[in-house]
């Protein structure tokens, strides 16, 4: 191609704004057309836009004008979808060619996706003016639906032409509403002539329904109208369906009402004020007498003269020492609760004072004034209980709840003491040392000792006694007692009284009862108090012997960990529980708190009664109340003996002579119940503890749960033929238990012939062992240790 076409094609292509490209010159062709301009679009010395099928090209300054002429062609309203779709560009250039064209025109706005100018706006506003003066208002949501833009825009169009193309006013109240002057004309037109109709409180309601005013302009014209004076009355309780218009000339009747009841009785109702057509009584009478001394009650309110009566009534029930009921003083209007209030509001300077029953009010002389037909009952009740108390309490209690369970308990400790478990004599011969039980069957033949079960009977039974503190008269009781003294009081204010009373009475009495109980327990009953003190550290003792001789046994199991911990665990929550129940008897009882037994004290119980202690006395038995779950008694042998010199006991030093008495005692007892045993798991657990005895010379207090593990450990310790007669006995034994609970647990079955001969197989095996395991038992004599 020749340098002059060149230049041509170069001229031409830059005079088109928009052209195909075939035309460009006559005298080429469109293929060497198309590739100058390519090459000048590539040299960047032509910067066009192509269409979106790539025939066409656009400079940029065609592009905006294009877009103007498209906004001109559609009255000055246009989508940007809708303009990319007619000029066949990349949505991105309309888009941003938009923004430029906006930006540098102030007539023209984008908004939502639409382009418009500022003459489309006139144009919308002479078609709201027009429907504004057809029909008196317009509403912004209708116009924000018809013409499909935000309502923000709107108002601002609406807003900068109000008074020039669209004559009309927008309420103030509601930006959302368009109003003609004449429309607001008439409106307040109608509106003063209905109001001013009015004579009495009429709810507004009721007329915007009747004459269908529009109630945002409503509330608008109303508020100028009484401003200037056109209205004579007010609009009461706000902008809501409540509100209601009076007149004044009903409100200077209704208040000089108000006024007139006020000044003559000293009060006003708000029902009666509601009667009156004064909704919201309260905050009216607020604003009426808010500059003088006014109490606002639930019901009623209360003026000065009112409060200075009832203060001076109180005052003379105070200054006589008597009581005064203020709600036969009061109108009939004030209910209970007016009254309390009343009170409260008075009382806030009389600290000497009570109020009960909601309105009488009683001196604290007068409520101590109520105590002395008690201090003769006081003194005859302590007289009577001092004979008992705190020593015989917990024997009063114990007859009163019956003798079932004191027999039982004394049963169980005649068997304990008849049996492998006590000795008769010797330092321990008032205590329980070991007290062993007809196994019972468990889970998978298992033995478990029958002491268990009773001690979660204990457990139950115990949970019902509570530890309790002296105790005078019981409320009703009290009140009996008023009745007879105070004729002129209702039951209610007596009720009252006598719940006041319970607890000052209670302290009082234990006040009495401790100080007769210290003059009658002198030096008449010194010698008493130390024979129970005596018996007491006996007791003591005897335990605390058992226990030491029991813990040496079990520190002879020292290889068997997992047996010597639940023998631990066993002595303590046998043996150590019973002592420390002792203890804590005993310092309950000195500190006047009922308490039963001691056999009866659970963990739960002692816990309780702890709290109940002096703070020098808790810490110490808190102390040793927490070692009772340990798992040696490392910890209980150290807080035992503090505990003791709470109570004065002097524990004894060990004496050998006296132990191996005991432990002599002890075996032959656990003799004696091995000859007269006839019931075979019960017979295996004490033929344990013999030949444990036996060949340890170490006494040992041992659940039935734990006699296979007894077992085991004597393997190292008898004669292997007989540790092979107590295995097999044990399997016999095992396996019986085990059919018993499987006949238990299915009653109705019955068994087959091979079943019962199988029985009858194990229990006729086991007969012939009892003679041989009696024998292992008894036979071998006592070895003496190298201690004696």
């Amino acid at each position: 191609m020749s340098t002059e076409d060149w230049n041509e094609v170069k001229r031409l292509a830059a005079d088109f704004q928009r052209a195909q490209l075939s035309s460009a010159a006559q005298r080429l062709s469109e293929r060497n057309c198309i590739e100058i301009v390519n090459k000048l679009i590539e040299d960047k010395s032509l910067e066009v836009i192509h269409t979106n099928d790539g025939k066409e090209y656009l400079t940029h300054a065609q592009l905006m004008r294009e877009i103007r002429d498209e906004l001109i062609v559609h009255c000055g309203r246009i989508n940007l979808v809708e303009l990319q779709q007619i000029i066949n560009v990349d949505f991105s250039h309309i888009e941003a060619k938009t923004n430029d064209i906006v930006k540098s025109d102030k007539n023209l706005n984008l908004i939502l996706g639409k382009l418009i100018d500022s003459e489309y706006l006139d144009l919308i506003a002479d078609e709201i003016n027009d429907k504004l003066q057809e029909s008196g208002q317009v509403s912004i949501a209708e116009l924000t639906k018809h013409y499909d833009l935000p309502g923000d825009f709107i108002i601002e169009v609406i807003e900068q032409r109000l008074g020039t193309i669209i004559k009309g006013q927008m309420d103030q109240y509601d930006r959302d509403i368009i109003f003609t002057e004449s429309y607001v004309a008439r409106q307040t037109a109608i509106i003063r002539g209905v109001f001013s109709a009015i004579t009495r409180p009429t709810p507004v309601i009721s007329l915007l329904n009747q004459y269908k005013f529009h109630e945002k302009l409503f509330y608008n014209v109303i508020e100028k109208l009484v401003e200037q004076g056109r209205l004579k009355g007010s609009v009461v309780g706000g902008k809501q369906d409540k509100s209601s218009y009076v007149p004044d000339i009903y409100a200077k009747t209704q208040n000089n009402w108000v006024d007139s009841f006020y000044q003559q009785n000293g009060y006003l109702e708000y029902d009666t004020l509601a009667r009156l057509g004064i909704q919201d009584g309260k905050s009216y009478l607020k604003r009426r007498y808010k500059s003088q001394d006014v109490l606002y009650l639930h019901t009623v309110c209360v003026g000065r003269s009112i409060q200075d009566q009832m203060d001076a009534s109180i005052d003379e029930a105070l200054n006589t020492n008597t009581w005064v009921d203020i709600s036969p003083l009061l109108p009939s209007p004030f209910t209970d609760t007016d009254a309390n209030q009343l009170l409260n509001k008075i009382m806030k300077d009389k600290p000497n004072a009570r109020v009960f029953c909601d309105s009488i009010v009683a001196s604290q002389s007068f409520l101590t004034k109520c105590k002395s037909p008690f201090e003769n009952l006081m003194k005859k009740k302590a007289e009577k209980d001092a004979k008992n108390a705190p020593a015989m309490l917990k024997e009063e209690k114990a007859v009163a709840s019956g003798s079932g369970k004191k027999d039982k308990r004394d049963e169980r400790r005649k068997r304990a003491t008849g049996g492998a478990g006590s000795t008769h004599s010797g330092v321990g011969g008032n205590a329980r040392e070991v007290k062993i039980k007809k196994a019972k069957k468990g889970r998978g033949g298992r033995f478990v000792d029958a002491e268990d079960e009773e001690d979660m009977d204990d457990f139950t039974q115990g949970s019902r006694d509570r530890p309790q503190e002296l105790k005078f008269m019981s409320q009703e009781e009290i009140e009996d007692v008023l009745s007879e003294n105070l004729t002129d009081c209702s039951d209610n204010f007596i009720s009252e009284i006598a719940s006041e009373l319970v607890r000052p009475l209670t302290k009082s009495y234990q006040e009495v009862a401790r100080s007769i109980f210290m003059q009658t327990t002198g030096t008449s009953d010194s010698v008493d108090r130390r024979k129970t003190h005596s018996e007491l550290q006996d007791r003591i003792n005897g335990l605390w012997t058992n226990i030491k001789l029991f813990e040496k046994g079990i520190k002879i199991v020292s290889g068997k960990e997992d047996l010597q911990g639940q023998l631990y665990r066993y002595i303590l929550k046998t043996l150590c529980s019973d002592i420390s129940n002792l203890l804590f008897e005993a310092l309950a009882n000195d500190n006047m708190l009922r308490v039963e037994d001691s056999s009866t004290l659970t963990p739960e119980l002692r816990a309780k009664l702890l709290n109940k202690f002096p703070a020098n006395i808790q810490s110490k038995m808190t102390k040793l109340h927490n070692s009772l779950t340990e798992k040696n008694l490392d910890d209980f042998n150290s807080h035992f003996d503090d505990a003791c010199s709470l109570c004065d006991v002097m524990l004894k030093k060990s004496d050998k002579k006296k132990d191996r008495q005991l432990i002599f005692n002890h075996r032959q007892a656990l003799a004696e119940q091995i000859r007269n045993e006839e019931e075979p798991a019960m017979l295996l657990h004490l033929c344990s503890v013999m030949l444990f005895q036996t060949y340890t010379n170490c006494m040992i207090h041992v659940p039935g749960r734990c006699v296979p593990q007894l077992i085991a450990f004597l393997a190292d310790e008898i004669p292997s033929e007989h540790h092979e007669q107590l295995l097999k006995f044990q399997g016999l034994v095992q396996k019986r238990l085990g059919t018993d609970r499987a006949e238990k647990l299915d009653d109705c079955s019955e068994k087959s012939d091979v079943e019962i001969n199988s029985d009858t197989e194990v229990v006729a095996e086991m007969s012939s062992f009892v003679t041989v395991i009696r024998e292992i038992a008894l036979s071998k004599k006592h070895v003496p240790n190298k201690e004696d």
